[in-house]
C-alpha cells in the first residue's frame, strides 16, 4: 500500500484528518464542558438571589423561621434544591419535585458544612461521579438576621450530556475516517490517472517513435504542465535525432563522394599495364585535390562533433584583431586572386574621447583576448564564403571596429545575394544555398556546407555572435560580434 503514491496520498490524507477530528473533538468537549458549567453557575446564581429575594418579601409579614419555610415550598425548582442556615446554626431545606430523582445533596456533609462556614459568595463542587452537585454559597443577610443560603444542583444531566457528546466522537470520528480512507484513496486514484495514462504512452516512445506525444488532460494543472514539459522534451529529442540523422546522411554523402573519386582515378589509372607520366601525374593531382577536400570535411566534422560535446576547450591568448584580420586577408590572397576578386580591410579607428580615455593609439584599442587558432578559422570561412560568391573583378570588404563594449568585424561581398527561403539555413550544417561551389576544390573550406556552421560556433564560444546582417543583389554583409570578456590592459586602463 504504501509502495504506491495512491496509497501514501490516502494514507497521508487520513493521518491529517485524524489529527484534525481529534483536536476539534477535544476541544470541543473543552469548550461544551466549560460553557454548559458557565451556564449552570448563571443559573444557580440567579436562582439563589431570586430565592433570597421571596425569603425577604415573606420576611415582611412571618417571622425568619417561617418565611425561610414557606419560601422553600413555593420557589421550586428542578433538579436545584437550597439550605438556609441561620445565625443560630439551624438548618432549613428543601427536595426537588417527586418527579426528579436526583439526590437533593451529596452525602458529604463536612463538604456541605464546610461551605456554609464560607464567609463570602462562591461556588463549591462536592462528589464525584453521579453523586457530583454544584453549590454555589451565598452568606447574606435576611433582615435584621444572618444567614447563608446554599444552593445545589445536582451534575449527573450535564455529565450525561457529556458522555453522550463523547460517545457519538468516539462513533463518528472512525466512521468518519474509513470514509475519508476510501474517498482519498478514489481521489488519488482519479487524480493520478494521468499519470498512468502518461506512463503508458511513455514506454511505447522510443527512438523511431520520438513524434509521439504524451496525452495532457488539463494544461493548466500541475499534471498537465509536466506533461506539456515533457512533450516540449521529446519535440527537442525528435529535433535533435533528426538534425543527427540528416547530419549523418550528409555528412556519409560528403565522405563518400571524396573517396568515390580517388577510387575512380586510381582504378582508371591501374586499369592498363603502362601509361605516361602525364597520365599518372594527372590522375595523382586529382588524388590529391581530393584527399585535400576529404581531410577538410573530416577535421571540420571532427570540430563540430567536439563542440556538440563540450569537449572543444578554448585556448586564449592575448592578440590584435587588426593584425588576426591582415593576417587573414592575405591567407585567402591566392583564392581572390583566382577568382580575380580583391580583398580590402578597413580598420576604423577608435573615438578621440576614447582614445583620450585609454591613453592608446588603435592596434592596443583592438587588443582581444580569445583563441588565436579558432578565431583565424571564423575569419577565414567568412572571407572564402565571401570570395565564392564574389563575381569578377569585385571587391569584398572587411570592415574591423572596436568600441569599449567589443568588437565587430563585418564581411561585405557584392554577389547576387542569398535567396530569401536560404537566409534561415544559411547557418545550417552541410546547407549550401548555391550548389555549383559545392565542390570547389580551391576553397578553403571545401565547399561542404559547413564552414558559417563553424564559423557561429567559435563566435558563440567566445561569447559572442555571428549574424547575417542583410543579404540582395550587390551586397551580402556577414557580421560576428566579439565582446570583451577579460581583464585585458585596455580595460585595466579604463577601470584606473
Amino acid at each position: 500500500m504504501l509502495d504506491s503514491i495512491r496509497g501514501r496520498l490516502a494514507l497521508f490524507h487520513t493521518a491529517i484528518l485524524a489529527v484534525m477530528l481529534a483536536a476539534f473533538a477535544m476541544a470541543t468537549d473543552l469548550w461544551l464542558e466549560r460553557a454548559a458549567g458557565r451556564r449552570e453557575d448563571r443559573f444557580l446564581e440567579e436562582s439563589t438571589r431570586a430565592f433570597r429575594a421571596n425569603v425577604m418579601a415573606e420576611l415582611a409579614e412571618v417571622p425568619l423561621d417561617t418565611a425561610i419555610e414557606q419560601a422553600l415550598a413555593e420557589f421550586r425548582l428542578a433538579n436545584v434544591t437550597f439550605l438556609v442556615v441561620d445565625s443560630t446554626g439551624r438548618r432549613y431545606g428543601s427536595r426537588p419535585p417527586a418527579t426528579r430523582v436526583r439526590q437533593p445533596l451529596s452525602p458529604d456533609e463536612i463538604a456541605v458544612e464546610q461551605a456554609t462556614r464560607m464567609r463570602h459568595r462562591g461556588f463549591v463542587t462536592i462528589g464525584r461521579g453521579e453523586e457530583e452537585h454544584r453549590l454555589y454559597v451565598l452568606p447574606t443577610s435576611l433582615g435584621p438576621h444572618r444567614a447563608t443560603i446554599v444552593a445545589a444542583e445536582s451534575l449527573a444531566d450535564l455529565q450525561e450530556l457529556l458522555d453522550d457528546t463523547r460517545d457519538g466522537f468516539l462513533v463518528a470520528i472512525p466512521l468518519g475516517l474509513i470514509l475519508a480512507w476510501i474517498g482519498g484513496n478514489a481521489l488519488a486514484r482519479r487524480s493520478l490517472a494521468p499519470v498512468s495514462a502518461m506512463t503508458t504512452r511513455a514506454a511505447e516512445i522510443g527512438a523511431t517513435s520520438l513524434h509521439e506525444r504524451l496525452p495532457v488532460g488539463n494544461p493548466r494543472d500541475e499534471l498537465g504542465r509536466l506533461a506539456t514539459v515533457f512533450n516540449d522534451l521529446l519535440a527537442r529529442l525528435d529535433a535533435a535525432f533528426e538534425q543527427q540523422r540528416r547530419f549523418m546522411a550528409d555528412a556519409s554523402h560528403e565522405l563518400r563522394t571524396p573517396v568515390s573519386i580517388m577510387r575512380g582515378e586510381a582504378d582508371v589509372a591501374l586499369s592498363k599495364e603502362t601509361r605516361s607520366l602525364e597520365d599518372y601525374r594527372g590522375a595523382l593531382e586529382v588524388v590529391r585535390a581530393e584527399g585535400r577536400r576529404l581531410s577538410r570535411i573530416v577535421g571540420d566534422l571532427f570540430l563540430l562533433a567536439r563542440a556538440d560535446a563540450g569537449q572543444q576547450p578554448l585556448v586564449p591568448s592575448e592578440l590584435y584583431l587588426d593584425e588576426l584580420v591582415s593576417d587573414c586577408a592575405r591567407a585567402v590572397r591566392s583564392l581572390a586572386v583566382r577568382r580575380s576578386v580583391r580583398v580590402h580591410c578597413t580598420m576604423e579607428p577608435p573615438a578621440p574621447a576614447e582614445v583620450d580615455r585609454v591613453d592608446a593609439g588603435p592596434p592596443l584599442y583592438h587588443a582581444y583576448r580569445g583563441d588565436e587558432e579558432l578565431l583565424r578559422r571564423l575569419l577565414v570561412n567568412l572571407l572564402d564564403n565571401a570570395i565564392k560568391h564574389a563575381p569578377p573583378g569585385s571587391t569584398v570588404d572587411v570592415d574591423l571596429a572596436s568600441d569599449m563594449l567589443g568588437h565587430r568585424v563585418r564581411v561585405i561581398d557584392h554577389g547576387p545575394g542569398i535567396a530569401p527561403d536560404a537566409r534561415a539555413h544559411v547557418f545550417e550544417r552541410f546547407f549550401r544555398a548555391d550548389a555549383s561551389h559545392a565542390r570547389d576544390a580551391e576553397s578553403e573550406t571545401g565547399g561542404a556546407g559547413l564552414g558559417l556552421a563553424i564559423a557561429r560556433w567559435v563566435a558563440e564560444a567566445h561569447g559572442g555572435s555571428l549574424s547575417l546582417v542583410t543579404s540582395r543583389a550587390g551586397e551580402t554583409v556577414f557580421e560576428a560580434w566579439l565582446p570583451r570578456k577579460t581583464a585585458t590592459r585596455v580595460e585595466q586602463l579604463v577601470e584606473a
